[in-house]
């Protein structure tokens, strides 16, 4: 047997035999699944050994997983990581973000206007101006210049990213 099966007997043991059957078993092979892929591609010695590199690679080479599917694999290793005392918790694949804890996603609007989509990403999360820019480090003024389209602005490229990163405004580029 593996080393890092027999390390995990005992929880997958333990946790199995309690709550919803079904449910348990499905995350425990969803558990396997993911230290069998990082087996394979990183030799695992050892449950301890686990940490986000190895998660983070397993979420790249799993880019095509429905949210669904990723969202319950990313619970089972959110209880693998209490299993073997590592702090925090895993991080979270890139193809969902807080949608997947919901039980339900974010309405996206397509805007083709930046400081109409800056606008409507405020106030979609509630943010006043004076709150986004304690948030970002830029001033009231230059938020609400943004946001109505003014020109000459002095804000550099990073500010924009980090406004954007803020607000979770992404962009789609026409094909």
């Amino acid at each position: 047997m593996r080393t890092w099966a027999e390390e995990l007997q005992p929880h997958l043991h333990d946790y199995v035999r309690r709550g919803g059957k079904q449910n348990r078993k499905k995350q425990v092979s969803l558990i396997i699944d993911f230290l069998e892929y990082t087996d394979s591609t990183e030799k695992l010695t050892s449950l301890h050994r686990l940490g986000k590199r190895q998660v983070i690679n397993f979420w790249k080479s799993h880019r095509d997983m429905s949210d669904k599917v990723a969202y319950d694999y990313w619970l089972g290793l959110c209880k693998l990581w209490v299993w073997i005392d590592k702090p925090g918790k895993p991080p979270r694949p890139n193809n969902f973000g807080d949608a997947g804890a919901a039980g339900g996603g974010e309405q996206e609007s397509m805007v083709a206007d930046m400081p109409q989509a800056i606008k409507l990403a405020r106030e979609s999360k509630k943010y006043t101006v004076q709150k986004l820019a304690n948030l970002t480090g830029l001033e009231c003024s230059l938020i609400q210049g943004i946001e109505s389209g003014e020109g000459g602005l002095n804000i550099t490229l990073s500010d924009y990213v980090n406004l954007f990163s803020i607000l979770g405004i992404r962009f789609v580029l026409p094909s």
